[in-house]
């Protein structure tokens, strides 16, 4: 018999608002993006897969794993610096390994920062705001309902899932205007995570640079 799933807390929601919260987490982002060489970009990584632990989801740290290892291995084939070893014709230099990790790390960070910092709930202003705030919701919902894809029967798991979260049958659903959102203001503890891993983010860029 299956074990129950066990039920994720978002943590980070209930002391950021959706709208804080999104903002820093592109302020983390950009700590990341500009951040130097390969080494803060692994400090900042792991940062970002705590904070998307802490939004309860999950974080599989097999496929991460392979994520950075595959872009290594690619980026290995642009020779550059110091050579290591010698695989027949290729060359197996230092710089090519260490940019190709960088670049993992890069992508890896950016997925757990999206995932801490993206909330279904987010409202952002203007027309456009609404259409972007809308997008990342479904994002959101999707990343969360992903378990219920079967690679066997892919389109038709993808068909359901996607009737589940949006029914075209509406008849019987509220009104959007019936479904009054309430959502919380962001906490001293809230801004106090804001300030500390920002502060964080930075120094990690200035020291480790």
């Amino acid at each position: 018999m299956p074990r129950p799933r066990r039920v994720r807390v978002d943590r980070l929601g209930s002391n950021l608002h959706p709208t804080v919260r999104f903002f820093w987490g592109l302020a983390l982002l950009s700590c990341l993006v500009f951040s130097g060489d390969w080494l803060p970009r692994a400090v900042l990584a792991g940062l970002g897969a705590g904070l998307a632990v802490a939004s309860g989801k999950r974080v599989s740290l097999a496929y991460f794993g392979f994520l950075i290892a595959s872009v290594v291995v690619f980026n290995l084939f642009l020779p550059v610096g110091r050579v290591w070893i010698k695989l027949g014709p290729v060359p197996i230099t230092e710089g090519a390994f260490f940019l190709g990790l960088g670049k993992g790390l890069t992508f890896a960070g950016l997925v757990f920062f999206s995932l801490a910092s993206i909330s279904r709930d987010l409202k952002l202003p203007g027309r456009f705001g609404a259409l972007w705030g809308k997008t990342f919701s479904w994002y959101e919902q999707l990343m969360d309902q992903r378990q219920a894809l079967k690679p066997r029967a892919l389109l038709l798991s993808i068909d359901r899932l996607l009737e589940r979260l949006y029914p075209t049958r509406t008849e019987t659903q509220p009104a959007p205007e019936a479904v009054a959102l309430v959502l919380r203001p962001t906490t001293a503890l809230g801004w106090t995570l804001v300030a500390v891993t920002l502060g964080t983010a930075l120094a990690v860029n200035l020291w480790l640079r």
